[in-house]
C-alpha cells in the first residue's frame, strides 16, 4: 500500500480478505448467513487517513439521505451516474442483504440481479463480505474490481458499507499505486478481467446492437491474437463469435466440449450472477484451431452477456497425436477452419482425396449434410450422395441421427461400430468427433478403439 492506515489494520481492517483463487458460486445465500468477521461501527474519522475519512463521511451522507427519503427515492437517485451521489471516482451502490443489487451507477445491467456468489479477479466473495460488514453495523473491506475513472481497469479498492436493515449503501476508494492492470497480461485473471469489463463499458455505452457489430469484426480492436470478445443472450443463442461467424443465430445452450462440460450453460450461470469465470477445452484459433483449455470471464449485461477467455496451455504434443481425444477434436476443428476460407466445393474436393491432408492413416475427414447424405467419403467414394439416416451399428444406434444432433449443438463425441480402412475395411469400434460447419453440412473425423486403447496403455 502506498497511504498509511494509523492504528487501522488493527481497529478496522481485522477482516480484511485474503485473495486466494476459486471459481464463481452462484444463487443467493440465505438472508442469516454470515460472512468473514469485521470491523466494529466507525464511530469517527480521526483515526483514519484523508483518503478513507472522505469515504466513510460520503457513505454517512448517503445513509443519512436514505434514512430521510425512503429507500425506493433514494436508490433512484444513487442509480444515476450524473447524479451527486458519482463523485469522481467515488459513486454510491446499494444491495439488499441477500445479495441482490440495488445501485450500480455504472453497471444498470446488473440492478435487480443477485451477486451473492460473485467473486473478484482472485477469488474474494466480496458481496458476502460487504454483507457482514452491513450486517456488523458498519464496516471495512478490501478487493479488486473494475474503476470506471480508470478505464474500467481492474484495480484493488476498500470499500465501507452502512447497514440500514434490510439493505445498505456503501463506496470504495482504489488503492493509489496499488496492484493497477493496467500493465497486467490479458493472459492472468486480473487482466482477463480488465479486458472483458472494458468491453462491457463500450457496450454499455454505445448499445447492444453496435457492440456487437464491434465484437464480431475479426480484425477490430477487441480481437487480440487469442484473445476475443464474444456474445450470448441469456438462453444462449449466438450474438457475436468472430472466428465462427456461421453459429450466430444458432442456439448453443447443450453445447459441451470435449470433457463434456456444458460450458455455454456455465456461462449463463456466472452472467446471471453478475460475472464469473468458467472453464473449458475449446479451439485456438491463433494455434491453428488446437483444441486448448481455456479461462473463460464473463459479464452480464441483463438479457445478454459478452465474455473473453485466455488460453492456459499448448497442447501441441497431443494436438499431432490422432489418437486422442485433444488430437482427433483439433484435427476436425482445423479442417472446418479449411472449409470456412476455402468454400464448401473446394473443402468436400480436398476431403474426398485420400492422399490429402485431411487423411492419415486410418483417421479421415467425413462429411454429411444434416438429411444424413454422404459429401465426402474418402475410403467409400461409391457412397457418397446416399444417405446414412438409417444406419445402425451392431448395437443397434442410429449413428449418424446421433452425430446430426451433436454437431447441431456444437460438436461431440460418439462412440460406434464402423469399417476400419487400416485393416481390410473390418469392423471395429470407433470414437468420432464432429462439428458443423456452415449449418448446411457437417464433419468429422475418427479412431478406432484399439488404437485408442494401445495409446492408454503406454
Amino acid at each position: 500500500m502506498t497511504w498509511s492506515f494509523p492504528g487501522m489494520i488493527a481497529l478496522i481492517l481485522a477482516g480484511s480478505v485474503l485473495l486466494a483463487g476459486c471459481m464463481a458460486q452462484t444463487g443467493p445465500g440465505p438472508a442469516g448467513t454470515t460472512g468473514p468477521t469485521t470491523a466494529s461501527p466507525v464511530t469517527g474519522t480521526t483515526s483514519l487517513s484523508p483518503q478513507l475519512g472522505e469515504l466513510v463521511a460520503f457513505v454517512e451522507e448517503a445513509a443519512a439521505h436514505a434514512r430521510t427519503n425512503g429507500r425506493a427515492s433514494s436508490i433512484a437517485s444513487f442509480n444515476d451516474p450524473n447524479g451527486s451521489w458519482t463523485r469522481k471516482e467515488l459513486y454510491i451502490f446499494a444491495y439488499d442483504m441477500n445479495g441482490t443489487a440495488l445501485a450500480l451507477p455504472f453497471q444498470p445491467e446488473s440492478v435487480g440481479t443477485n451477486r451473492y456468489g460473485i467473486v473478484d479477479a482472485n477469488g474474494v466473495h466480496f458481496v458476502q463480505d460487504a454483507i457482514a460488514a452491513a450486517r456488523n453495523g458498519s464496516g471495512f473491506f478490501r478487493y479488486h474490481y473494475p474503476n470506471p475513472a480508470r478505464g474500467y481497469a481492474v484495480e484493488e479498492k476498500t470499500s465501507y458499507v452502512i447497514g440500514l436493515g434490510d439493505w445498505f449503501v456503501g463506496a470504495g476508494v482504489y488503492t493509489p499505486g496499488g496492484e493497477g492492470t493496467a500493465n497486467v497480461s490479458t493472459r492472468s485473471s486480473p487482466g482477463l478481467v480488465a479486458y472483458v469489463e472494458k468491453a462491457a463499458a463500450f457496450a454499455r455505452a454505445n448499445g447492444r446492437d453496435r457492440a456487437i457489430a464491434a465484437f464480431n469484426d475479426p480484425n477490430g480492436s477487441f480481437v487480440q491474437d487469442d484473445l476475443y470478445v464474444f456474445a450470448y443472450d441469456m438462453n444462449g443463442t449466438v450474438l457475436a463469435l468472430p472466428f465462427q461467424p456461421e453459429l450466430i443465430g444458432e442456439n448453443r445452450s447443450d453445447a459441451a466440449d470435449i470433457q463434456g462440460t456444458k460450458y455455454i450453460q456455465a456461462a449463463i450461470a456466472a452472467a446471471r450472477n453478475g460475472s464469473g469465470f468458467y472453464e473449458l477445452y475449446y479451439p485456438n484459433p491463433a494455434d491453428f484451431y488446437a483444441v486448448e483449455p481455456k479461462r473463460c470471464y464473463v459479464v452480464g449485461m441483463g438479457d445478454w452477456f459478452l465474455g473473453s477467455g485466455y488460453y492456459t496451455a499448448r497442447l501441441a504434443a497431443n494436438a499431432t497425436n490422432l489418437s486422442t481425444r485433444e488430437g482427433l477434436a483439433t484435427f476436425v476443428e482445423q479442417a472446418a477452419a479449411h472449409a470456412r476460407t476455402v468454400g464448401k466445393e473446394r473443402a468436400l474436393a480436398d476431403f474426398n482425396d485420400r492422399a490429402g491432408p485431411f487423411a492419415s492413416g486410418e483417421v479421415y475427414v467425413y462429411a454429411l449434410d444434416y438429411n444424413g447424405v454422404a459429401l465426402a467419403l474418402p475410403f467409400q467414394p461409391e457412397k457418397v450422395g446416399t444417405s446414412f439416416i438409417d444406419s445402425v451399428d451392431s448395437t443397434g444406434q442410429y449413428y449418424t441421427r446421433v452425430e446430426i444432433d451433436l454437431a447441431r449443438r456444437g460438436g461431440g463425441f460418439v462412440y460406434y461400430d464402423y469399417p476400419n480402412p487400416a485393416h481390410g475395411m473390418a469392423v471395429e469400434p470407433k470414437m468420432s468427433y464432429v462439428r458443423d460447419v456452415d449449418g448446411t453440412y457437417w464433419i468429422g473425423a475418427g479412431t478406432y478403439l484399439p488404437v485408442v486403447n494401445a495409446t492408454a496403455r503406454g
